[in-house]
């Protein structure tokens, strides 16, 4: 078992004397994580329950601009402003849910309970009917905001009372008596205001500004319900619902060209010694063949556990919670298992470096084109997902995933796991086999 760890040690001494081959399995892995990660940073933060509503301002009155600002306030709701044409055209165009267009004069009658309701042009997005019922209990809520508004600014109020009582002065058909009552009635809001009035001054002086908030009423209480779609189990919708950030999805599928770069940087070796004549001297020495293979395999395991280790933590830096710690180390296990098994049979495609190096890596970058190391599965045609099932990339992230993000359990685990050790078992006795015909 010594002879197997000081030939292990052999190797990865001379493994990590090449900067280049060490670049390519660490930091080319990393600086694509991270490319990828900042571009997918949005993902894992959802937005489902925030309404986008567009405000179209014809009025540009002082109510209208007070209904904007109390629509901005619910949290709920994400609020842009636009032209008339260019707000009813997004929302056509489904980047928002709807359009809200406050029309010529309506800041004269808005807040004022005793007059004509303002007029409001509502457009809604006809696909999705529940986030619209929202958007008409908040408007409610901001047209109820307003009338505290009114009561508050006592300046602004009186003389819509004072227009209102001379109109009704004026009105033949009215009976005497109405008038008469009407007629006490906003002489008695006029001296209501006033008392207000006073009262918020007061209240100023005293609390410093913190006056006026108790004096806002308010039509309705709209209580928000969540309108969040839930999406099918075992869809692509699903799964992105499973993510926390994009360092999830990017640093699996990195890590994958940290794995291959290994492979390739082994069997590379394994041909260089072959070449050079460190092998012939190695089977001279008091060594098995079976010691030497051991060796290899041990040095490029500690490699890939290594890589995986390393860039798992710069991902948990970033951000990245794996759900389970206990199954991202049996999937970086069986990954290693797996990997060390395939590298001894690609280290026999040729009998130069230069041959098994462009070998190796021709046949990992078309694992990794079908396997999710390029473009995430989720997002790749059903018949490349049905072909992914024969390539070891695939369960390799698979397996990774299912630690950090999707939420597999143990039992679960163990079938990409065990396709992964299965693999590399079979593909070291397949290897270790023609070796040993060759010798």
């Amino acid at each position: 078992m010594q002879r197997i760890f000081i030939l292990a040690f052999k190797d990865l001494k001379l493994i990590t004397r090449d900067k280049l081959g060490m670049f390519f399995m660490l930091a080319f892995p990393v600086m694509m994580a991270l490319f990828f990660g900042s571009m997918m940073s949005g993902i894992g933060k959802s937005d489902s329950a925030t309404l986008k509503v567009v405000i179209a301002d014809v009025d540009k009155s002082e109510m209208s601009a007070r209904f904007i600002e109390s629509m901005m306030e619910i949290d709920a709701v994400e609020v842009i402003e636009l032209e008339r044409d260019a707000a009813i055209d997004s929302v056509r165009r489904g980047k928002h849910v709807g359009v809200i267009v406050l029309p010529k004069g309506f800041g004269e009658t808005a807040g004022i309970f005793w007059e004509e309701a303002p007029a409001i042009e509502l457009g809604l997005d006809p696909s999705r009917k529940a986030e619209a019922g929202m958007l008409q209990g908040m408007v409610m809520q901001s047209m109820g905001q307003l009338v505290g508004t009114r009561l508050q600014n006592p300046s602004m109020l009186k003389p819509l009372i004072e227009k209102s009582k001379q109109q009704l002065l004026s009105d033949d058909s009215m009976p005497a008596a109405v008038k008469a009552a009407l007629g006490t009635l906003m002489d008695s809001t006029t001296t209501m205001l006033e008392s207000l009035r006073t009262v918020r001054e007061t209240s100023d002086q005293e609390a410093s500004g913190d006056s006026g908030d108790n004096l806002g009423f308010q039509m309705a209480r709209v209580q928000q319900i969540d309108v969040s779609r839930q999406a099918e189990p075992g869809s692509k919708a699903a799964m992105m619902q499973n993510l926390r950030s994009g360092w999830d999805i990017s640093f699996p599928q990195s890590m994958v060209w940290g794995i291959l770069a290994c492979v390739a940087g082994f069997a590379t070796l394994i041909v260089r010694e072959q070449t050079i004549g460190t092998h012939t001297r190695l089977l001279v020495a008091p060594v098995s063949r079976v010691q030497l293979l051991a060796g290899k395999g041990l040095a490029c395991f500690l490699c890939l556990i290594l890589v995986l280790t390393t860039m798992t933590l710069i991902a948990v830096a970033l951000g990245m919670r794996p759900r389970r710690w206990d199954l991202l180390a049996m999937a970086i296990a069986s990954i290693g298992v797996c990997f060390v098994g395939l590298m001894l049979p690609l280290s026999l495609m040729g009998k130069t470096e230069q041959a098994v190096s462009g070998a190796v890596w021709g046949v990992c970058t078309v694992m990794a084109m079908f396997g999710g190391g390029m473009i995430p599965l989720m997002f790749m045609p059903d018949f490349v997902q049905t072909l992914s099932n024969f390539d070891p990339v695939k369960w390799a992230v698979y397996a990774m995933e299912g630690a950090i993000w999707r939420g597999l359990t143990f039992r679960e685990m163990l079938l990409p796991c065990g396709i992964l050790a299965g693999t590399g078992v079979v593909a070291a006795a397949i290897g270790a086999k023609i070796i040993s015909r060759r010798q």
